[in-house]
């Protein structure tokens, strides 16, 4: 019951929050060359001060959030995100179970090894949880690693899927994931929104690769700058060959900004500009998020956001 009163807490706190306001702000100071300094007290002076009512929204529906003793845009803060899949995972189990209607699945698109999946399993005996992804080696690689541990998992499985081209027929009660590079992280949107799952509890991730961008802007000297074009490096072979791992058609550049909402105050190329220097800039990362969360807002759900994770609910009339 209490969480009950927690998620109704949740719709109206977030009915309340302003994302365009936001978004503006914080598209100024991108304008204004205010991102990725290097010492990184600039932004955070920014984001506190453009989303500090957000984050404070958060804290005051959520548990506590985790909180990182390394600066922000470093490898040691990136390596840090386990303590926000285990929070993510906590709300999951404890707010899912408390919806009164939806069937007792539970979808985790770009599962990748099904490490999450498996957890939420373990910890959610009474519901399906089915991993999807399109490449199965790394879910069978974690099958044999961690055989001994989930060997009586009965409620988990995996299946072989794109989330650019996703079954439709299914209808979870929530729609979960950990991290999805770029643009799969709005297929998975996409995909709750078309499924129309009661929830959408999720972490953005490698937001350099939304609209098939594989550049980054490079700073000398960076560590986490040299990582991501390491990376990039890769994924623009991925998408030469055509594999379909992180890139689709249908995610294009002028897929961007996905609300209408945003599209009112930036265009393809500024969103693709920030995307570039997403790697080292809170600004340039909560700039696409906020987007998405307009998007979902447009899309019938309640939504809040805080530096990367959502939490999103269909509102009540629009789930008719």
């Amino acid at each position: 019951m209490v969480v009950k009163r927690h998620l109704e807490a949740f719709h109206e706190t977030s009915r309340k929050l302003d994302f365009m306001g936001p978004m503006e702000s914080l598209l100024n100071e991108f304008r204004r060359g205010n991102i990725a300094d290097k010492n990184r007290v600039q932004e955070a002076s920014a984001i506190q001060s453009h989303l500090g009512e957000h984050y404070e929204a958060w804290d005051h529906v959520f548990p506590r959030f985790p909180e990182c003793p390394w600066k922000r845009r470093t490898i040691t803060w990136e390596n840090h995100r386990g303590r926000r899949d285990a929070y993510l995972e906590h709300l999951i189990v404890t707010h899912v179970p408390q919806h009164e209607a939806g069937n007792r699945l539970i979808i985790n698109p770009a599962t990748v090894a099904g490490m999450h999946a498996r957890r939420l399993a373990h910890k959610l005996p009474a519901y399906e949880v089915l991993g999807t992804d399109i490449d199965p080696r790394w879910n069978r690689l974690y099958r044999l690693v961690l055989f001994w541990k989930y060997r009586q998992l009965r409620n988990y499985r995996f299946v072989r899927e794109n989330i650019y081209d996703p079954d439709l027929e299914r209808h979870p009660a929530a729609v979960v994931f950990f991290g999805a590079c770029g643009s799969v992280t709005d297929g998975c949107m996409d995909y709750a929104i078309a499924v129309r799952s009661p929830f959408l509890i999720c972490r953005s991730c490698c937001h350099d690769n939304i609209g098939g961008n594989t550049q980054i802007v490079r700073r000398r000297g960076r560590p986490i700058n040299d990582f991501f074009a390491w990376k990039n490096y890769w994924f623009a072979k991925y998408k030469k060959k055509g594999k379909g791992f992180y890139f689709s058609d249908r995610y294009v550049k002028d897929a961007y900004p996905r609300s209408k909402a945003a599209r009112e105050i930036m265009d393809s190329d500024t969103i693709i500009a920030a995307a570039r220097n997403s790697p080292e800039s809170d600004i340039c990362r909560s700039l696409i998020d906020l987007d998405r969360c307009l998007f979902l807002r447009e899309n019938g759900y309640d939504v809040m956001y805080r530096e990367e994770l959502f939490f999103a609910h269909r509102r009540r009339e629009a789930s008719g």
